[in-house]
């Protein structure tokens, strides 16, 4: 049996051979993106809030046609996020010292079309990678990687809309990551300059509940934007 990191590599490697083989069978879609804006926020059972703000970064995510109804995706992104607040105060009170959270995130999932509607499920592989950095000025340190991985499955709808030239998506489902898992929600639109490429924006947001006695709530919020192409 794969372990889940054999998977990610499993899933990683198959998403990156099936584009060459989508121009005959399916449709695909290449993502490169910006993100302008992104903020976690956690809270533990007692009320102290660890909020990390002021977060940007950037990535990318595809999704590769292998028939009508099946298809695989695969994304990466890497965000840093530079205000690290506890209850509203800094976590280095010195203004001569600063620390930011770096976190890279990897995705990788088989779906299928309800071909004669807008409809699809997937199922996927969810991993992230974080580690802090601190800079005293004269010299900076990392810390190690911290590592979380598990699994989501998502219900999701996409359509077109005025005469083709606008895509429409939204999506559903539930992530499991660690000791942590919850909702997911995701909303995007995209815009299509001409048949083969176009610009879109998406917003993804993600509820995670830790620990046996619900102690530690997660809230992720990322904004994305960036070209679309399509094959």
């Amino acid at each position: 049996m794969q372990t889940v990191k054999q998977l990610r590599k499993t899933l990683l490697c198959a998403a990156l051979c099936a584009a060459p083989l989508t121009a005959a069978q399916a449709a695909a879609d290449l993502d490169l993106f910006y993100t302008p804006y992104t903020e976690i926020k956690q809270k533990n059972s007692t009320g102290d809030e660890l909020n990390f703000d002021d977060g940007d970064g950037w990535g990318a995510k595809g999704q590769f046609g292998l028939t009508d109804y099946l298809f695989l995706t695969g994304e990466y992104e890497k965000n840093k996020y530079d205000d690290i607040t506890v209850n509203d105060t800094p976590l280095l009170p010195s203004a001569a010292s600063s620390i930011d959270l770096r976190v890279e995130q990897y995705r990788a999932g088989l779906g299928f079309n309800f071909v004669t509607t807008p409809f699809y499920v997937r199922g996927e592989y969810v991993g992230f990678d974080y580690k802090y950095r601190v800079d005293n000025g004269n010299s900076a340190s990392e810390s190690d990687t911290q590592k979380d991985e598990g699994w989501g499955a998502h219900l999701g709808a996409k359509g077109k809309v005025l005469n083709d030239h606008v895509t429409l998506s939204a999506e559903v489902g539930y992530v499991d990551v660690g000791d942590s898992d919850g909702l997911e929600a995701l909303a995007g639109a995209a815009y299509n300059i001409t048949q083969h490429v176009g610009v879109f924006a998406d917003y993804r947001y993600t509820s995670l509940t830790a620990g046996k006695d619900e102690d530690l709530d997660t809230r992720l919020g990322e904004a994305r934007v960036g070209a679309r192409l399509s094959f």
